[in-house]
C-alpha cells in the first residue's frame, strides 16, 4: 500500500513541480530582456532585481511563520498559485500601458505571491517524504528544472516570434494548471510528536532567539558551509542578470537566452537525479570541493566568451555546479546542527544563500553597469568573489573541518565524510 501511494505522490509531486515552474519560468528567466525591451536600462532593469530580493528577504520567513501557526504548505501554495497566475496575465496590461507605478506594483506583487512557492513546495515534498519514505525528493525537485529547461527554450521562441504578451499568457496558463494540480495534492499530516520528539520540541521552545542563534553558529562546520555558499551564490544572482545582457551584447535574441536557460536548467536535472550515488562514490568533501571549482570555471569562460555558442554550452556547467552544491548542502547541513535549531539553521542558510546574495550580487551588478563596466567584466569581479569560496572549501578539506561523526541516512555519505 505504501510503496502504490508513494508512487503516486511521486507523480503527482512531479505533475506540480513541471506545470509551475514550467510557467513561471516564463518571468524569472526573462525579466531583465523584458524590461530593457519595455525602455528600461539594463542597470535599472537589474536594480528591479534588487528590490524584489530585499522584498523577498522580509517576505519568506513571514510565509514560513504562518505556513507552521496558521495554513497547511498545500492550503497556502494554493492561494499564492492563484494569485501568482492572476498577476501573470496582468502583466502585459501594466507593461504596455506606459506606468512605470504600474509595473512596479505588478513585479512586488509577483515577487510576494509567486517567489516563496518555490520553497512552500519544497517543505510539502519533504513532509510527505516523511510520511511516505518512498516518496523521492530529489525526482521530484529534478521535474522542477526539466520543466524550467522546457519552457526557456520554448517560451524564448515564443517570445521571438509572437512577443512578450503570448509568453506572459502562457505562463499563466500553466500556472493555473499547477493550482488544480495543487488541489487534489495530498496535504502533508502534522501529527503532534512523542517521547524524545516531544522532549526536544520543548526544549526547543524553552530557547530564546539569542540562544538559538548561539547554538546554531557554535557549530564551525555549519559556519564554514555558510561562508563557502554565500561566496559561491552570489555569483548565481549576477549570472541570472548578466547572462541576458550579455546575450545582448553578442547581438543574441530572446530566442537564445532561452536556449542558454535551457541548457542551464537542463543540466540540473541528471545530476540532480544522480546525487545519492555520488555522494556514495567519492564523499561529501570530494563533491563540495569539485562543485566549488566549477563555479569559478564558469565565470572565469562565461568572462571569456567570445561567441553566442560558446557562451550558451558554458552554461552547461550548472550540472557541475550548483546542481550538486544545493541538494549536498543540505544534506550536510541537517546533520551538523543540533536538532533542536535544525530548522532555524535551514532558514538562516536560506536567507543568506538566496535573499542576501540577491541583493548583494545585483546592487553590484546595478552600480557596475551604471559605471558602464561591460557585462564581461563584471563577470570577473565574481569570479574572483567565488574563488573565495572555492578557498575555503578547500581550506576545509585540508583542515578536516568537514569531517562529521554521523552520516545521513536519507542522503548516504561515503566513510569520506564521516
Amino acid at each position: 500500500m505504501d510503496k502504490a501511494m508513494s508512487r503516486k505522490l511521486n507523480l503527482h509531486g512531479m505533475l506540480l513541480q513541471f506545470t509551475f515552474w514550467f510557467g513561471f519560468c516564463t518571468y524569472l528567466a526573462f525579466l531583465i530582456i523584458t524590461l530593457i525591451d519595455y525602455g528600461w536600462s539594463a542597470s535599472a532593469a537589474a536594480g528591479a532585481m534588487t528590490v524584489m530580493s530585499v522584498i523577498m528577504l522580509v517576505a519568506q520567513p513571514v510565509y514560513g511563520f504562518i505556513s507552521d501557526k496558521y495554513f497547511s504548505e498545500k492550503k497556502l501554495s494554493v492561494v499564492l498559485i492563484v494569485a501568482s497566475a492572476i498577476c501573470l496575465f496582468l502583466l502585459p496590461v501594466s507593461l504596455g500601458s506606459g506606468s512605470n507605478a504600474l509595473v512596479w506594483l505588478n513585479m512586488t506583487a509577483i515577487t510576494l505571491f509567486g517567489l516563496p512557492i518555490g520553497g512552500l513546495m519544497d517543505s510539502w515534498i519533504v513532509g510527505l517524504s516523511q510520511e511516505f519514505p518512498g516518496v523521492n525528493y530529489g525526482i521530484v525537485r529534478g521535474m522542477g528544472s526539466l520543466a524550467f529547461a522546457s519552457s526557456a527554450q520554448i517560451a524564448g521562441m515564443i517570445t521571438y516570434a509572437f512577443g512578450h504578451g503570448a509568453r506572459f499568457t502562457m505562463g499563466g496558463v500553466f500556472v493555473a494548471l499547477s493550482a488544480i494540480v495543487a488541489l487534489t495534492f495530498r496535504a502533508t499530516r502534522k501529527a503532534p510528536p512523542t517521547g524524545e520528539e516531544n522532549n526536544a520540541s520543548n526544549e526547543a521552545t524553552k530557547l530564546t532567539g539569542k540562544e538559538a542563534l548561539k547554538l546554531v553558529f557554535s557549530s564551525k562546520q555549519y559556519c564554514l558551509l555558510l561562508a563557502v555558499s554565500f561566496f559561491l551564490m552570489l555569483s548565481m544572482a549576477a549570472v541570472g542578470v548578466l547572462l541576458q545582457v550579455l546575450i545582448l551584447d553578442l547581438d543574441g535574441t530572446t530566442a537564445q537566452i532561452g536556449t542558454a536557460t535551457a541548457v542551464m536548467a537542463g543540466s540540473e536535472v541528471p545530476v540532480m537525479f544522480m546525487t545519492g550515488f555520488l555522494l556514495k562514490k567519492f564523499g561529501f568533501k570530494k563533491l563540495f570541493v569539485f562543485a566549488s571549482l566549477f563555479y569559478l570555471v564558469r565565470l572565469t569562460l562565461m568572462a571569456t566568451a567570445t561567441s553566442l555558442g560558446m557562451l550558451i554550452v558554458i552554461q552547461g556547467l550548472q550540472g557541475l555546479s550548483f546542481a550538486i552544491i544545493l541538494p549536498v548542502s543540505m544534506g550536510y547541513l541537517s546533520h551538523i546542527v543540533d536538532e533542536r535549531v535544525r530548522t532555524t539553521a535551514i532558514a538562516i542558510f536560506g536567507a543568506v544563500t538566496a535573499s542576501l546574495t540577491g541583493i548583494l550580487g545585483n546592487l553590484i551588478t546595478t552600480t557596475t553597469l551604471g559605471l558602464n563596466f561591460t557585462a564581461q567584466n563584471i563577470l570577473l569581479i565574481f569570479a574572483g568573489l567565488a574563488s573565495l569560496g572555492f578557498v575555503l572549501a578547500v581550506y576545509g578539506a585540508v583542515r578536516k573541518i568537514w569531517d562529521v561523526e554521523v552520516a545521513p541516512a536519507s542522503v548516504p555519505m561515503s566513510k569520506e565524510a564521516s
